[in-house]
């Protein structure tokens, strides 16, 4: 039987179990999948416990991704770049490999909004653990990315980790001031990786009537109407929430578990029943 688990500070809401354990139906393995909610100073041990226990793969999310992949000792290129996993793989041999398939799952999701990576202009808003990977799987699928943060140090920390030709597909600009909506200005897809809340800030939102009406926007978070989506909708913009992206990165994670890539309606289907 395959097992398998999330670990997070709070999962008891996550909807991880409901993704994983329709995938494993649709497969016709058999499988569990549990949440596991766990303090930082535990995490480690946890992983430890869970992997003795035969468990064939973890997820891992907030605060946990950081610790994650330093657990590993050997690394995808978006956990890489990121220094954050959301997947732990466990190696019969004794390995333990970090991988972060947030930026497969982004890049899955603007394909369901239309939208091809290779030279599309994407503003990333937000340069922390969650733009980390998607910039490095945007840059390496061929995307334009203009990285818009409050903090640019941040930001330009996060580019110097790509590799030397993926750099050239990154521009810093600070978000202060005019900075989203001149990052804006020309491109076709903006994607969302600051909480919810963020954007009910005047200045946050300032620049958003750049939005053109054929742009795209995505947005990490989920969980019901959010001022961003009402926004981009105003615009006129294509917008969809972070489900479909949650659903693209566990079916990666599935496939790179595994070696077998689950069907993704039964997927969504149960995401949607676990709201």
């Amino acid at each position: 039987m395959i097992r398998a688990a999330v670990l997070g500070a709070d999962v008891s809401k996550s909807r991880s179990p409901a993704i994983h354990n329709a995938a494993f139906r649709a497969l016709g393995i058999e499988g569990e999948y549990l949440p596991f909610s766990v303090a930082p100073a535990l995490f480690a041990s946890l992983v430890a416990d869970l992997r003795a226990q035969g468990y064939r793969y973890l997820n891992v999310t907030i605060p946990h991704k950081a610790a994650a992949s330093a657990l590993a000792n050997s690394h995808g290129p978006e956990a890489r770049v990121s220094g954050a996993a959301n997947t732990l793989l466990f190696d019969p041999g004794g390995g333990i490999r970090a991988e972060n398939t947030d930026g497969a799952g982004l890049l899955a999701a603007l394909a369901d909004l239309g939208v091809a990576a290779a030279g599309s202009v994407v503003v990333m808003a937000g340069a922390g653990g969650a733009a980390a990977g998607a910039v490095e799987a945007l840059t390496r699928a061929g995307a334009q990315v203009r990285l818009v943060a409050r903090r640019p140090e941040l930001a330009e920390q996060l580019r110097a980790r790509l590799l030397e030709g993926q750099r050239d597909q990154v521009a810093v600009t600070p978000w202060q001031g005019d900075g989203l909506g001149a990052a804006l200005a020309g491109a076709t897809v903006l994607v969302s990786a600051v909480p919810a809340a963020a954007w009910t800030d005047p200045e946050t939102a300032a620049g958003l009537p750049a939005l053109t009406g054929g742009a795209a926007v995505l947005e990490m978070a989920y969980g019901g109407e959010t001022p961003l989506g009402i926004a981009a909708r105003a615009h006129g913009a294509r917008y969809a929430d972070g489900l479909g992206m949650l659903v693209h990165q566990a079916a990666h994670a599935i496939t790179l578990a595994l070696g077998e890539t689950p069907p993704l309606a039964p997927l969504f289907e149960a995401v949607r029943g676990a709201r």
